[in-house]
């Protein structure tokens, strides 16, 4: 009796603890390189590669700029922009379509006469000047919408 006792109470825990189990990619930071590669990933054949304006054009007609080593992949490996070369089949980890608007979150840790710091959430850093009669203050939070591509707009003096 006391054997079957004891294996219930082992099988109730095991079910328990398989109930409780956490699925793989609850815990994973979505940043890392591998596990941006299994989500909103971009691939297909270079045409083009336009490297000072770190563009690469796929077969597919779409253009997408790139930053940083890890932004392409060739073979799943990253690999500089420089080494890519047209028919070369790549997986886009980290690029921006060409002609879009990117939004960015981020905290003024300086300010400074006509420019602010911005850090983001990750910890970057840049500056921004300001239109003249902008108030802004250190420690306020702020939305930087930036437009990659298309042609230069001219301001209004």
């Amino acid at each position: 009796m006391r054997s079957v006792t004891r294996a219930m109470v082992i099988a109730a825990l095991a079910a328990g603890l398989a109930a409780c189990a956490t699925p793989r990619g609850a815990y994973l930071d979505k940043d890392e390189p591998e596990n941006r590669l299994l989500s909103s990933q971009m691939s297909g054949t270079v045409t083009r590669v336009d490297q000072p304006q770190q563009v690469v054009v796929l077969d597919n007609g779409q253009m997408y700029r790139v930053a940083g080593p890890d932004a392409v992949y060739v073979d799943g490996r990253p690999a500089a922009l420089s080494s890519v070369q047209p028919g070369s089949t790549v997986t886009i980890v980290s690029g921006t379509p060409a002609g879009s608007a990117v939004r960015i979150y981020g905290r003024v840790v300086e300010v400074d006469r006509n420019e602010i710091k911005i850090r983001t959430q990750d910890g970057h850093a840049f500056e921004v000047r300001m239109p003249a009669g902008t108030v802004v203050r250190k420690g306020d939070p702020v939305t930087v919408d930036m437009t990659f591509g298309g042609a230069p707009a001219a301001s209004p003096r």
